[in-house]
């Protein structure tokens, strides 16, 4: 018996020492600015590194999941890169705010480490040093121009004002939204910046009332936007101007803040929502939020499956990689993801595919409007803008 306990030993440690250790690394807003969806997303990108150990999805290889809090602050994540891939030799980059993804743009292309943030700016894709930089899903400005192709089509010639976070993340797809709007017929008529200090929106609604505006489009994270839709209600705007936004805008995280003032409210994403439990990725998110031990509140956040999504996209592309688990090795793996080898987990509306030339993950998108439960309904069928590639062509 204590012979046959000696060789059990023996093997586990055989086995631990033939492992090889490969860290997947994630840096974004777990507090500070932001982190109402950054904390989720955290969530989502650590408990699927888990689970990929668990699952023994990588044969010979452990993944050393880590998760640092940068506080929304560009500094701060550029220590967290450097350590990361200096001292800890991450073949690949999560990262999270446009601003630090952005400074960070050049340095990714010197070391030439793929990174997937979590910032859908359409910038970090545009040449120049734009070889290493994958967006996940469609970017917030064709999210946006979806939304006003949506207008043209119900009421052309309408008037638009955009509310835009106070920030690159914000200020995004402004242009693109102009352009595309002359084309559409409609008539962009204010541009106003409202960041999370917005407790008292009425002097900026009367002004869009009193321009004409009957639809208002928001680019910003869930917080600002509710502040809005409750001001809206308040003076009794609702129904007189239709509120829309972007992906960060919408979803649970809204209906949360919002309550009933947000109902009818329309959203452009990717994503697959939680109450969609027919879906194989929305299965796979409540397993796995079930399994350590999430809030419900979480895990019902479209954060939470897209910091699984940026994980699994990074699981899948060491997958691919085999034996190379390098930066250069996931490049390879991430650009090899098209046609016949798509990479589709289920947690956005078609798969994630990538080339050398195409750098936009799931490129489709959906709108969905909320309910008088709170929940968000898909309003149309998956889709890509078309007016989006002509106004911003990529590459």
């Amino acid at each position: 018996m204590k012979k046959a306990l000696a060789l059990s030993a023996l093997v586990s440690l055989s086995l631990a020492a033939a492992q090889k250790t490969v860290t997947l690394a994630w840096s974004g807003a777990i507090t500070g600015p932001t982190s109402d969806a950054g904390a989720s997303y955290a969530a989502g990108v650590e408990d699927y590194c888990k689970y990929a150990n668990a699952q023994n999805m990588l044969p010979g290889v452990r993944l050393n999941c880590v998760v640092r809090d940068d506080q929304y602050n560009n500094a701060n994540t550029q220590r967290n890169f450097e350590d990361f891939v200096g001292n800890l030799n991450t073949p690949i980059f999560l990262s999270y705010s446009t601003g630090s993804n952005l400074q960070l743009k050049g340095v990714i292309e010197e070391t030439k480490v793929p990174t997937l943030p979590a910032s859908y700016h359409i910038g970090l894709i545009d040449a120049p040093n734009n070889s290493y930089m994958f967006l996940p899903v469609s970017s917030y400005s064709e999210n946006i121009v979806a939304l006003l192709e949506y207008v043209a089509k119900k009421d052309r010639g309408a008037k638009v004002a955009l509310v835009v976070n106070p920030s690159p993340f914000g200020r995004d797809p402004v242009v693109d939204a102009r352009k595309a709007a002359d084309r559409l017929g409609l008539k962009i008529v204010d541009v106003q910046e409202v960041g999370g200090n917005n407790l008292d929106n009425a002097a900026m609604l009367r002004r869009f009332e009193s321009q004409g505006v009957k639809y208002v489009i928001n680019q910003n994270t869930a917080g600002p936007v509710a502040n809005i839709l409750k001001d809206a209600k308040r003076l009794g705007l609702l129904g007189k101007m239709q509120f829309m936004g972007a992906h960060y805008t919408g979803g649970e995280d809204l209906t949360k803040l919002a309550g009933d003032a947000a109902e009818n409210f329309i959203w452009a994403t990717s994503y697959y929502m939680y109450d969609e439990g027919d879906r194989p990725g929305i299965q796979l998110v409540k397993k796995i939020g079930a399994q350590y031990g999430r809030k419900a509140d979480t895990i019902r956040s479209v954060h939470y499956t897209s910091g699984m999504l940026a994980a699994a996209i990074a699981v899948e592309a060491m997958k691919r990689a085999k034996t190379d688990i390098s930066a250069a090795g996931l490049y390879k793996g991430l650009t090899s993801m098209n046609g016949s080898r798509a990479f589709n987990p289920g947690f956005t509306v078609g798969p994630v595919t990538f080339s050398t030339k195409d750098h936009v993950g799931a490129e489709s998108l959906r709108l969905l409007q909320a309910d008088k439960t709170g929940n968000f309904k898909a309003i149309t069928g998956g889709q890509r803008s078309q007016m989006f590639q002509l106004v911003h062509p990529l590459r």
